[in-house]
């Protein structure tokens, strides 16, 4: 492991434990055992860290897309159901460090941080359902006219679900009820603007197992 990344490692944790206000430059220093030049070799501030944290996860989810888009045993329909399995994993894995995580991204003006980890979200996932979509026409199995334009429409569609999962797991006015009635519309609309025969892509299963498995892991977290 490099210096970098111990610096990472031991920042992770500390704000984690401690929260990002409450941690110190030297603090994070002592704990993975680097030096005050070292540490300021690789970073400037523990600010410049903690967005280095963040944009690792971007990669995280950047490694997982090129992988399904050079999978040849996939489909391009299977391809396009692999991303949403994959992230939705991502998440239900996360539920064990929600304590840490939210100590992370608790101080004053986070909303700037987290508005750049989506923003840099939502351009990767709109590169890589472009790519898909061009897959797809090239094979003759989609027929959509701007893969740009669906690409970038789809993938606000996949925070969107995001963001209602959350709304319902903690009860924010939607009822799981208007969450599976909206998929079921997404479902339509995503087969249609694909070209595809009804039902081809099935978001409602997907939704599910991601609502069943977050629910399980959540009353896990809380035994």
């Amino acid at each position: 492991m490099t210096l970098k990344d111990k610096i990472v490692d031991a920042a992770y944790e500390l704000f984690g434990l401690k929260g990002y206000e409450h941690t110190s430059v030297a603090e994070i220093i002592e704990k993975a055992g680097a030096s005050k030049g070292g540490f300021y070799h690789h970073f400037k501030s523990k600010e410049e860290i903690l967005e280095t944290i963040t944009f690792n996860y971007i990669d995280m989810i950047r490694v997982q897309y090129d992988g399904i888009l050079a999978d040849r045993t996939l489909t391009v329909i299977e391809k396009f159901v692999e991303s949403y399995y994959r992230l939705n994993a991502m998440k239900v894995e996360s539920v064990k460090d929600w304590d840490k995580i939210r100590n992370l991204y608790t101080f004053k003006d986070n909303h700037i941080l987290l508005k750049k980890m989506g923003e840099a979200f939502e351009k990767e996932t709109a590169r890589y359902f472009k790519a898909l979509i061009e897959q797809g026409n090239k094979l003759g199995v989609f027929d959509v006219t701007s893969p740009k334009a669906l690409a970038a429409l789809w993938a606000r569609e996949v925070i969107r679900f995001q963001q209602m999962t959350r709304y319902v797991l903690f009860r924010k006015n939607l009822t799981e009820e208007d969450y599976f009635e909206t998929l079921v519309f997404n479902e339509q609309l995503i087969n249609h603007q694909l070209g595809l025969e009804k039902n081809t892509i099935q978001l409602r299963a997907m939704a599910d197992s991601f609502l069943a498995s977050m629910k399980e892991q959540m009353e896990g977290k809380v035994k």
